[in-house]
C-alpha cells in the first residue's frame, strides 16, 4: 500500500494539476478508508498542504499577468485612437491648406482693385473741383446737380467694391483661423509608441510645419494687402459721403438764395480750368454711369420701340392689302410714319418709367422726339407751322448746347441772352400769326415760353444766373415736351381708331382718305398734359428730389409679415410686368385675328397656331419674370403652384379643361383660323383661337365665344380642314312628258359655263324618282371654295330657270284636282 501511495505522490509531482491532485486525494482517502496505515495518512496530509500553497501562488501570478495584458491592450487601443485622431487632424489641415492655396491662386487682383480705388478717387476729386475747398465764384445749379449724380454713383461703386474686399478678407481670415484652430489641437502633438508610427508622425509633422509656415506667410501678406485696400476704400467712402453732404448743403443754399443771390455774370471768372472741356467730361461720366447702371431698362425701351414699329408697319400693311393707297393714310401718324411714331410714343411714355434720368439724357430723348415729330408732320403741316417748328428745333439745339455747359463763363451768359431773344421773337411771331394755328395748345405754350424767356432775360441781366438759366431751359423744353406729349396722346388714340377701322372696313367697298384724330381734347387731357410736362421740367431739381427721394426710399424699404419679406417697389414691378405681358399678349392676339394679312391658307394655319403658342409663352414668361423680379424663391413659387393645384382639383376643373384643350388645338390643329366649322348648333368662320376660348363669326355677323373644351368634346365639323372645295347640290323636278335627255344636256352646259364649278370631280345629274307632280332630279357639283357656295347656287338657279323656259321645259308646282262623284247635288244659285 505504501508503494502505491509513493507512486501517487510521484504522479502528483509530475503533473502538478489541481484536478489531478484532487483525484490523488480521493484515492488516498479511499485507501485510508480501506485501512491504510497511519504513516501513509500523514504523508498524504503533507502533500495536500504543499499543493494548496502552490495553487495560491499560481493564482497571484495569473492575476498579475492578466492585469499586465489589460494595461498593454489599453495602451495599444489609446495609441490607435490617438493616431487616428492625429491623422484626421493632418487631413483637415491639409484640406484647409489646399483651400487657402485655391483662394490665393484664384486670387484677388490687388493691382486692379487698387487702380479702381485710385480711379474712383480721381473721379471724386474731379467731381468736387470748384465745389468743395476752393469754390468757383459762380456755383451753377447744373454743376451741383451733375456733381450730385456723380457722387451718388461713386458712393455706390465704392460701397460695392468695399463689400467685395470685405468678403475676400473674411474668406482668407476665416481660412487662417481654421488652420490655427486645428494646429492648436493637443492630439496633433501625440507621439506614437511604436517605431513605425513614430517615423510616419515625424514625416507628417515636418511636412505640415513647412506647409503651414509657407501658407500662413502668404495668407498674412494677402490679408495685410486686402486690409490696406479696405482702409483706402473706407477713407474714400468717408470722403465721398462728406462731399455729398457739402454738395447737398450748397444745393439747398442756392435754392434758398435763388431770388436773392446776385453774381457777376458778365465778368470773366478767375478759374484755371477749361469750362467747356470740364463740362464735356462731366456730362460724359454722368451719361456713362447712367447707361451702365440702367442698361436693362434702356435695352427694354429699344425693344419696345422695335416691337411698336413692327406693329405699326403691320397695321399699315393691312390697309395697303385692303386697297388703300399711301396718300389716303397721310393723316394717320402711325400709318404715315410708323418708325417715327414708334420712337415718339415709346420715348415719351417710357421716360416716366426710367429711374430718375439725368437732365442731359432726358434732353436727348426730347430732341429725338421732336425730330420724330417733324418727320411725322412732314407731309401734312403748312408752311407757317413748318417755320415755327424749325425755329423751335434750332432753339432746342442752342439750349442743348447751353445745358452741356456746367461751369459759368462770360460767353455762356451771352448765349443765354441770345436764346432769350430768339424765344421772345418766336413768341411774338406766333402771336401775330395766331390765326394760322389750328391747334391752339401750340400757341399757348409758345406764348408761355416767350413770357418765361422775358423773365429769364430780366433775371440774368440783374445777376441771378441760376434763376435766369433755369427759366430759359424750362421755357425752351416745355414747348418741346408739350408738343411731343400732345402728339403722343394723338398716336395712342390713333391706335384705337385703326383697330376699330380694321374691324369695320368692307373689303369690297370703295376706299377713301382716312381722316386723322380731331384735335379737340377735353379739359382732363389738357390738365394731364400740363401736369406731365410740369413733372418732367422739375424732376431734376433739388426741391423735387428732396420730396421724392424719401418716398422712393420708403417703397424700397424691406417689410416683413411673419417670415415673408417684401417691398412695395417689388409689388409695383410685379404688377407692371404682369400688365405688360398681358398687353403684349393682346397685341399678339390682334395680329392673330381674322384681320391679319395672310393670303395663303397654309401659312395662316401655321402662323395662327404659333401665334397662339406665343401668347401662352408670353403670359407664362411674364408670370415667371414677375415672380423672379420680386425676389420670391422657387420653393415659395412651388407652394403657390401646389395651392393652385388644390384649387384646380376642387373648383377650376372646367377652366383647366379649356386651357388644356387650347393646347391640344394648338398642337393637333383640328381647327385653324378662317376655317368653316360647325359645332353643335353654331356654324361659321373661325375668327380667333384663344387660351381659354375661341371665337366663331357666324354667317349673320355675330361673334360666338365657344370654350375650347366644347370644341373638342362636341362633334366638330370642319369643312375646310383638308381643302376649301365643297360639294353642293340643287334638287328640283320637271313635268311629265319632258325630254329628259335634252334636260340633262342643257344642265351640263349650264354647269360648264360657271367658272367657280370644278370639272374634276365631274358634275353629276341624277333623275331620282317619279314624284306626285314631276320627275325629280338632283344636280351635284363641286365648287372651288366654300365661300362661293351660295353665290354659285344662286347663279345656277337663275341660269336653269332661264334655260328651261327658253326650251319650254316646265318645272311643275304641286297642285290637286277635285272630282265631284255625287251628281245629285245641285249647286246653289
Amino acid at each position: 500500500m505504501s508503494n502505491f501511495a509513493f507512486l501517487l505522490q510521484n504522479i502528483a509531482k509530475k503533473y502538478k494539476s489541481i484536478g489531478f491532485n484532487l483525484f490523488l486525494i480521493a484515492v488516498t482517502t479511499l485507501s485510508s478508508v480501506s485501512g491504510i496505515s497511519q504513516n501513509t495518512k500523514t504523508k498524504l496530509d503533507s502533500i495536500v498542504k504543499e499543493l494548496g500553497i502552490k495553487d495560491k501562488a499560481s493564482l497571484i501570478i495569473l492575476k498579475g499577468k492578466a492585469e499586465s495584458d489589460k494595461k498593454l491592450r489599453e495602451e495599444k487601443y489609446l495609441n490607435y485612437q490617438n493616431i487616428q485622431k492625429q491623422n484626421k487632424l493632418f487631413n483637415l489641415i491639409e484640406l484647409e491648406i489646399h483651400n487657402a492655396k485655391f483662394l490665393l491662386t484664384k486670387g484677388f487682383n490687388y493691382k486692379d482693385v487698387a487702380g479702381e480705388i485710385h480711379q474712383l478717387k480721381d473721379w471724386e476729386e474731379f467731381a468736387v473741383k470748384g465745389i468743395v475747398g476752393k469754390k468757383f465764384r459762380v456755383l451753377t445749379d447744373r454743376n451741383l446737380s451733375s456733381t450730385s449724380i456723380l457722387l451718388d454713383e461713386l458712393l455706390n461703386r465704392s460701397t460695392e467694391r468695399l463689400k467685395k474686399i470685405s468678403l475676400e478678407n473674411q474668406q482668407l481670415s476665416r481660412t487662417q483661423e481654421k488652420i490655427d484652430s486645428l494646429v492648436a489641437q493637443k492630439n496633433l502633438y501625440y507621439v506614437p509608441n511604436d517605431s513605425v508610427s513614430r517615423e510616419i508622425y515625424r514625416l507628417q509633422s515636418e511636412r505640415m510645419s513647412k506647409d503651414i509656415a509657407l501658407i500662413s506667410e502668404r495668407l498674412k501678406n494677402a490679408v495685410d494687402s486686402i486690409q490696406t485696400l479696405e482702409i483706402m476704400g473706407d477713407q474714400l467712402k468717408y470722403k465721398i459721403e462728406s462731399d455729398i453732404i457739402e454738395n447737398n448743403r450748397l444745393r439747398k443754399l442756392e435754392l434758398d438764395q435763388l431770388f436773392t443771390k446776385k453774381v457777376p455774370v458778365f465778368e470773366r471768372p478767375l478759374i484755371d480750368i477749361d469750362p467747356f472741356a470740364t463740362s464735356i467730361r462731366t456730362n460724359y461720366l454722368v451719361m456713362y454711369f447712367y447707361l451702365i447702371n440702367n442698361k436693362n431698362s434702356i435695352l427694354t425701351m429699344f425693344l419696345l420701340i422695335i416691337g411698336t414699329a413692327i406693329y405699326f408697319r403691320l397695321q399699315k400693311g393691312k390697309f395697303i392689302e385692303l386697297g388703300y393707297k399711301k396718300e389716303m393714310l397721310l393723316d394717320i401718324n402711325i400709318l404715315n410714319s410708323p418708325i417715327a411714331a414708334a420712337f415718339l410714343v415709346v420715348f415719351n411714355l417710357y421716360q416716366f418709367v426710367l429711374p430718375m434720368p439725368p437732365l442731359i439724357f432726358s434732353i436727348i430723348l426730347w430732341t429725338i422726339s421732336i425730330i420724330s415729330l417733324t418727320i411725322m408732320m412732314l407731309h401734312t403741316i403748312k408752311t407757317f407751322v413748318w417755320k415755327v417748328l424749325i425755329s423751335i428745333f434750332v432753339l432746342n439745339l442752342l439750349a442743348f448746347f447751353d445745358i452741356i455747359i456746367l461751369i459759368h463763363f462770360v460767353g455762356e451768359s451771352f448765349l443765354i441772352l441770345a436764346i432769350n431773344i430768339l424765344g421772345i421773337g418766336i413768341g411774338i411771331y406766333s402771336f401775330i400769326n395766331r390765326a394760322q394755328f389750328q391747334r391752339k395748345i401750340y400757341l399757348w405754350y409758345i406764348i408761355a415760353g416767350a413770357i418765361l424767356q422775358i423773365f429769364s432775360f430780366y433775371y440774368l441781366v440783374n445777376g441771378h444766373y441760376n434763376l435766369g438759366k433755369f427759366l430759359m431751359t424750362k421755357a425752351v423744353y416745355s414747348i418741346v415736351v408739350i408738343f411731343s406729349l400732345y402728339h403722343t396722346l394723338i398716336v395712342v388714340k390713333e391706335i384705337s381708331l385703326v383697330s376699330k377701322l380694321l374691324k369695320t372696313i368692307d373689303e369690297d367697298s370703295s376706299k377713301k382718305t382716312i381722316k386723322g384724330i380731331p384735335h379737340n381734347f377735353n379739359f382732363g387731357l389738357y390738365l394731364l398734359l400740363f401736369v406731365s410736362c410740369f413733372i418732367l421740367m422739375i424732376r431734376n431739381t433739388y426741391l423735387f428730389q428732396s420730396i421724392v427721394n424719401p418716398f422712393r426710399n420708403s417703397i424700397s424699404e424691406t417689410r416683413n409679415i411673419g417670415n415673408i419679406s417684401f417691398t412695395f417697389e417689388n409689388i409695383i414691378i410685379f404688377i407692371l410686368i404682369i400688365l405688360l405681358s398681358g398687353f403684349i399678349s393682346k397685341v399678339v392676339s390682334f395680329l392673330a385675328s381674322d384681320n391679319q394679312v395672310i393670303k395663303n391658307k397654309d401659312n395662316a394655319k401655321s402662323i395662327g397656331s404659333w401665334m397662339f403658342l406665343s401668347r401662352i409663352t408670353i403670359v407664362t414668361l411674364g408670370v415667371l419674370v414677375a415672380f423672379a423680379s420680386t425676389g420670391i424663391p422657387l420653393d415659395r413659387i412651388t407652394l403657390i403652384i401646389s395651392a393652385l393645384g388644390v384649387g384646380i382639383g376642387f373648383g377650376m376643373q372646367s377652366l383647366v379643361n379649356n386651357l388644356i384643350s387650347g393646347l391640344i388645338i394648338a398642337f393637333e390643329k383640328p381647327v385653324n383660323l378662317n376655317d368653316i366649322i360647325e359645332v353643335g348648333t353654331q356654324s361659321g368662320k373661325m375668327k380667333s383661337i384663344g387660351i381659354r376660348s375661341s371665337v366663331v363669326t357666324t354667317y349673320d355677323g355675330a361673334d360666338v365665344v365657344i370654350p375650347n373644351g366644347d370644341l373638342l368634346n362636341q362633334n366638330l365639323t370642319n369643312w375646310t380642314l383638308g381643302n376649301n372645295q365643297r360639294r353642293s347640290q340643287i334638287r328640283f323636278g320637271v313635268a311629265y312628258g319632258t325630254d329628259l335627255e335634252l334636260t340633262k344636256k342643257l344642265l351640263y352646259e349650264i354647269l360648264e359655263k360657271n367658272k367657280n364649278i370644278l370639272l374634276k370631280p365631274k358634275p353629276t345629274i341624277w333623275f331620282t324618282k317619279f314624284g306626285d307632280n314631276s320627275i325629280d332630279l338632283v344636280v351635284m357639283y363641286w365648287i372651288k371654295h366654300f365661300d362661293f357656295d351660295y353665290d354659285v347656287k344662286s347663279e345656277l338657279i337663275m341660269a336653269i330657270d332661264k334655260t328651261l323656259k327658253a326650251n319650254k321645259i316646265v318645272i311643275p308646282f304641286a297642285q290637286q284636282d277635285i272630282h265631284i262623284i255625287n251628281k245629285n247635288i245641285e249647286p246653289e244659285d
